[in-house]
């Protein structure tokens, strides 16, 4: 179990990647990927509220800081994305016509 600990949020990927490959092989029903992802969200979240010095609690943290800075890093991009395209479909929607 301390690899376990050991990996938080990364194993926590892990298990999941692990499962949604079983629900592939074995041709689960489609509502499973949801009831998976909801599971292991509820993993990240449950354990926030265990002991402060857990290890397991102190990965998961920490891999969600790391998420945290990559998705601020990464908004300003994906907005800037989404506006340009808009733009490029509002200007192709004019020379269509």
């Amino acid at each position: 179990m301390s690899v376990v600990y050991g990996g938080g949020l990364w194993s926590v990927f892990l298990i999941t990647a692990v499962f949604c490959g079983y629900i592939w092989a074995l041709n689960g029903p489609k509502w499973s990927y949801k009831a998976l992802f909801l599971l292991a969200l509820t993993v990240i979240l449950a354990s926030q509220f265990i002991g402060e010095s857990h290890l397991f609690r102190v990965r998961v943290a920490e891999g969600l800081n790391w998420w945290k800075w990559a998705a601020m890093i990464a908004a300003p991009v994906l907005l800037y994305a989404l506006a340009v395209r808009a733009i490029k479909k509002k200007v192709n929607a004019k020379n269509d016509s």
